[in-house]
C-alpha cells in the first residue's frame, strides 16, 4: 500500500476541500425551496417551537408520520443554536456528509493506503450528487452516514479487525438508519451483505462473525423507545409509516396513500438513469471499466478470482438501486446510500493520476458553477421567501391568509402565521370584519376574485407566483 502522496494529488485534495468550503458557505445564502427542503425545516421549526421532540408535526396538531425524526432532530437543535435560518436547517445535513467523507478516509487509509484514501475523498467531493445534496435538508444526506459506518464497520469485522467493536458499531448503524429513514436503511444494508456473501460463498461466516447477541440488545435499545413512545402518541403512526411508506410507495407507482405530498411516479428502472446522473461523472468511468473487464475475460475466456473487497464494494454501491429497480415511486437522491462504495471502488480500480486530475477538475468546475447558478436566483425552483421577507415584521402581528394553496415556505418564512382560505365564504367573513389582514394569491387566482379584492385590497409584493396583497 502506498504512504506516499504525489504534490498534484495534494493540490487536487486542497481544491476539493475548498469546493465543500464554498458548499459549507453558501448554505445561508439561498432560500429552503419546497417542498422538500421548505417541508422539512418547517417540521424542525415547529418541533423547536412547541418543545415535543417526540412527534414531528407536519403543521401544528398534525404529526408527521412519513419519516422517523432523526433528521427534524437535528435540525431542530441547530435552529435553537443559530436560530431559525437557512444555514442553520442546512449544518446539520452538511456535517454528516462530512462524516461520511471521514469514515470513507479512515476506512480507505486501512484497506487501500494513504493515497487511494486521499483518492476516495477526492472522487466523492467531486462527484455530483454528493456535494450538491451536502447540505440539503432531507434524510439522505444522514441515511447515507448511517450505510457508510454500518458498511465499513461490518468489514472490518468481518476481517477480524476488533470484531466486538466493530460489530457493535454496526448494529448502532443499522439503530441510527432506523431512526432516520426506517427499516428501508437496514433492508438496503441486508441486499448489500446478503448479495456479497451469496457470491463469496462465504454467508454463513459472515453471519458467524457478527456479535448477534450483544448487538441486537443494542439494537433494540437504541430504536424501541422512540417507536414505542411515537405510537403511544400518536396512535397509527406503526400502520402508515411500516405498510404505507415501507410497502406501498415502493410498488404502487403514484401511490395515492401519502399524507404528506404527491407520488413521484417514474418508470420501472429509473433509478438507474438517477445512479448515471447522481455518480457523474465517475458512473461513466466504472461502466467503461467493467465493459473493458468483461471483454477482456471473454476474450481470455477464463474466470479470475474477484477481490472480496472489489465484490463488496460493487454489492454495496449496487444495494439501493436493485431495491428500487421495480419501484416507481422514487427520487434522484434514493441511490446515495451507495454513492461512498463508489468512491472507494472508484479509489480502488483508477490507477491513472492524470485521468483521476482531468474528471475531477472538470467535476468541480461543475459544481462551482452550479452553485453559483443558485446563489444568483437563477434556479426555477419554488419558495415565498422573496414575497414575505419584506414584510415579517407586520406579517407576525397582522393575520396572513393564502387563498387555495399554502407552500410550505410559506410556512416556514412567516414562522408558522400563515393560515389557509379555500372558499369564498371565509374570504368574504374576513372582508366583511374591516379588519387588516394579508392575503397572498396565486397570479391565475386573481381574476376569480377580483369582485372581492378590487376595492379592499392593495398589492405589497408580488413574484411570478403570486401577489402578497393588504386588505381592509
Amino acid at each position: 500500500m502506498a504512504n506516499t502522496v504525489s504534490q498534484p494529488l495534494r493540490w487536487l485534495l486542497a481544491l476539493g476541500l475548498s469546493v465543500l468550503l464554498f458548499r459549507l458557505i453558501s448554505l445561508g445564502f439561498y432560500p429552503l425551496y419546497d417542498t422538500t427542503e421548505a417541508r422539512y425545516g418547517e417540521i424542525a421549526r415547529i418541533m423547536l417551537e412547541t418543545g415535543n421532540w417526540v412527534t414531528p408535526q407536519f403543521d401544528y396538531n398534525i404529526p408527521f408520520w412519513g419519516k422517523p425524526p432523526f433528521q427534524t432532530w437535528i435540525s431542530a437543535a441547530s435552529f435553537g443554536i443559530f436560530g431559525v435560518n437557512e444555514f442553520a436547517a442546512r449544518l446539520p445535513h452538511f456535517l454528516c456528509s462530512l462524516i461520511t467523507l471521514g469514515l470513507v478516509y479512515r476506512f480507505a487509509q486501512q484497506t487501500m493506503g494513504l493515497q487511494r484514501a486521499i483518492n476516495s475523498v477526492i472522487i466523492l467531493s467531486a462527484c455530483i450528487g454528493f456535494t450538491i445534496t451536502a447540505g440539503t435538508v432531507m434524510t439522505d444526506s444522514a441515511l447515507l452516514m448511517a450505510t457508510t459506518l454500518a458498511m465499513t464497520s461490518y468489514w472490518r469485522c468481518y476481517i477480524g479487525d476488533n470484531p466486538t467493536q466493530n460489530g457493535l458499531l454496526f448494529f448502532a448503524a443499522l439503530s441510527l438508519g432506523m431512526l432516520i429513514k426506517g427499516p428501508v436503511a437496514v433492508v438496503i444494508i441486508g441486499i448489500a451483505l446478503v448479495t456479497w456473501s451469496i457470491s463469496q460463498r462465504c454467508f454463513i461466516k459472515a453471519l458467524s462473525v457478527l456479535p448477534w447477541l450483544k448487538g441486537m440488545g443494542l439494537f433494540l435499545a437504541l430504536t424501541l423507545p422512540w417507536y414505542i413512545w411515537a405510537e403511544i402518541r400518536s396512535p397509527g403512526f406503526f400502520e402508515y409509516f411500516i405498510i404505507g411508506e415501507h410497502i406501498q410507495r415502493f410498488l404502487v407507482s403514484g401511490w395515492q396513500g401519502d399524507l404528506y405530498g404527491t407520488a413521484h411516479k417514474e418508470p420501472r428502472g429509473m433509478i438507474w438513469i438517477f445512479w448515471l446522473a447522481g455518480a457523474f461523472p465517475w458512473s461513466l468511468l466504472l461502466i467503461t471499466r467493467f465493459l473493458k473487464a468483461g471483454v477482456n475475460k471473454v476474450k481470455r475466456n477464463q474466470s479470475q478470482p474477484q477481490n472480496p473487497l472489489t465484490s463488496y464494494l460493487c454489492c454495496w454501491m449496487l444495494a439501493p438501486l436493485l431495491l428500487f429497480t421495480m419501484s416507481g415511486n422514487i427520487l434522484p437522491a434514493y441511490v446515495l446510500p451507495g454513492i461512498a462504495a463508489m468512491g472507494l471502488l472508484t479509489a480502488l480500480l483508477m490507477s491513472n493520476e492524470r485521468v483521476l486530475a482531468v474528471m475531477a477538475i472538470a467535476s468541480y468546475t461543475l459544481l462551482v458553477a452550479a452553485i453559483s447558478w443558485v446563489l444568483l436566483g437563477k434556479v426555477s425552483k419554488k419558495t415565498e421567501q422573496s414575497l414575505l421577507t419584506n414584510h415579517m415584521e407586520q406579517i407576525q402581528q397582522t393575520p396572513l391568509y393564502y387563498w387555495k394553496k399554502r407552500p410550505f415556505s410559506a410556512q416556514f418564512y412567516s414562522k408558522g402565521h400563515a393560515k389557509l382560505i379555500t372558499h369564498k365564504a371565509q374570504l368574504e367573513q374576513q372582508l366583511q370584519a374591516n379588519d387588516e389582514f394579508y392575503l397572498a394569491i396565486a397570479h391565475t387566482d386573481v381574476q376569480e376574485l377580483e369582485q372581492y379584492l378590487a376595492k379592499q385590497c392593495s398589492t405589497l409584493e408580488e413574484t411570478s407566483e403570486r401577489l402578497l396583497l393588504r386588505c381592509r
